[in-house]
């Protein structure tokens, strides 16, 4: 399973909507454009708190874009 990068807790997929029905559930949190790193949501609106808004879409790890997964 992936981990979030600052918390280290597991990525769990998502259980609602038709695509976690028919399977095909992704995962919750966001992933780096460039490097992949995970980072969960808790954390992510944790380092937005952190980051008053500065940058808190650019990943832990490089810097890359943090998107939605």
């Amino acid at each position: 399973m992936p981990r979030c990068v600052r918390c280290d807790t597991e990525m769990d997929p998502k259980s609602e909507g038709l695509l976690a029905k028919i399977g095909l559930a992704g995962r919750d949190g966001y992933e780096c454009t460039r490097c992949g790193a995970l980072l969960c949501s808790e954390c992510f609106k944790r380092r937005t708190i952190e980051l008053a808004g500065t940058s808190h879409e650019r990943c832990p790890t490089c810097e890359g874009t943090l998107e939605k997964r």
